[in-house]
This record gives C-alpha cells, structure tokens and sequence, in this order.
C-alpha cells in the first residue's frame, strides 16, 4: 500500500472509530507501527486527526457534541454494567441528583428500588423515566441545550446552588490518559462543576468508549472525584521520569 493510499486509509478508520491505537492501526493497515506514527505526525500536522498517548482520533471527535438520542444508544450494555455497579452505593432515604448524561440516566431503574428517595435532574427524559418508575423528582428547569431534554441556564444553576444532595452521579463526554476529565458543551461543563460544588459525594461514570479522549472545556481532575464507576480498565498515564 502506497503512503498516501496509508493515509486515506487511515483517516477513513477513523470515521468509523472514534479512537484507535498505533498497534490497531497497524493491524489494519498491514505496516509496521513505526510508519503509523510518522503518517499520524504528517496527518496531526495537515489537522486532519488528533494525536493521543498511544493512538489518534478524528478532529471532530473533540469538537463535536453529539445529540442526546446517539448518546443513548451508543454503548448500551457497558452503561448497564456501570449503572449496576454504581448502584451499590445507593440506599435508603438518599437526595440523589443525576446530571443531564444518557449514562447516568441508566441508574433510574435501580434508584427505584430504594425508599423515600428524592430525585435532582436536569434531564427531562430521565426526569420522566423516574416518574413513571414512582420516585420523587424534581427537574431542576432551565433551557434546553442545543435542542435536546438537557437543560442548562441561569435558571438551572440557581437552582442547583440551592441544593445539597446526599451523591451526584455524573458522566462527561471525555477522559484523557491523564485523568483529565472534559466535555464539549460548555454549559453542560459549567453546570456539572456546579453540581460537584454541591454534592456531598460524588461519582464518575464513565464507558470505555471515552476514554483517551480530551474535549475543549476541562472539568475536573479525577483524583478530586469521590468515586469512579467504568465498564472496563482505565489506568492513568505514568508520568515521564
């Protein structure tokens, strides 16, 4: 296979996966990985991709922000695993609140199964899920975020200051190989830092699929997170000696 054949080949991959590795890439493309790396410089230079630890993804991957309804059918069954793992630290008599994530809309079902729950979100579909599940919900207002059930405002960050919950469950849109927690929309970004000021616990959810991944607006440091809930591994990058 030719360079320029490599590359386009390259960069088509990409446009199905949202990640892959030098190794992967390599695999798939019948070369060695030393010429990965030297094509994945030369495509990072002309900004056709973007260069991780390990790996590269398409530009637009970080930039975009993909719509609630993909979102909820994207990794369903790794979101189930994370939501019955997390709901270990769910009980009784608990003020809850999930943020505006298909993922953490997911503990829903299991949040059902306690008594005298009281349920924060500002996402109206989950909000509607928890009702019709027979739990107390409050949804906490706002305006819709790029036409989505996501809400986000003035409105909903007063009214998230104005809540202490028990535990948070939050996910976000990317996590680097730093630790390093992001998302692409701004105002979800900047209600999620609200509600961690907020919450007495709080907790990540977080699927494989975003992992080696960094997004424009930074959100938190994992470390500063009370506890964390993945599908699969995840394991920070050792810093250089």
């Amino acid at each position: 296979m030719k360079v320029s054949e490599r590359k386009s080949e390259i960069l088509k991959l990409l446009e199905v996966n949202r990640y892959l590795s030098v190794k992967k890439l390599a695999q798939l493309t019948y070369t060695s990985e030393s010429s990965i790396r030297r094509d994945l410089a030369d495509l990072q230079n002309q900004r056709l991709l973007i260069r991780t630890h390990g790996g590269a993804k398409p530009v637009q991957s970080a930039l975009a922000v993909p719509s609630l309804s993909n979102r909820m059918t994207q990794n369903i069954t790794g979101k189930q695993t994370i939501a019955k793992k997390a709901a270990q630290l769910l009980c009784d008599h608990q003020i809850i609140m999930l943020d505006g994530s298909s993922t953490a809309g997911f503990l829903v079902p299991h949040i059902a199964k306690h008594k005298h729950i009281k349920l924060y979100t500002n996402n109206m579909l989950t909000a509607l899920s928890a009702i019709e599940a027979g739990i107390a919900t409050v949804c906490l207002g706002g305006i819709s975020t790029d036409c989505s059930a996501v809400l986000t405002g003035a409105l909903a960050c007063q009214n998230v200051a104005s809540i202490t919950p028990d535990i948070l469950f939050f996910s976000s849109q990317s996590l680097d190989d730093t630790g390093m927690i992001s998302d692409s929309s701004e105002a979800e970004n900047y209600l999620r830092s609200l509600m961690l000021k907020t919450a007495r616990k709080s907790v990540f959810l977080c699927d494989h699929e975003k992992f080696h991944r960094r997004s424009p607006y930074r959100l938190a440091d994992i470390d500063s997170i009370d506890h964390t809930v993945f599908d699969e591994p995840w394991e920070a990058l050792s810093p250089a000696p």
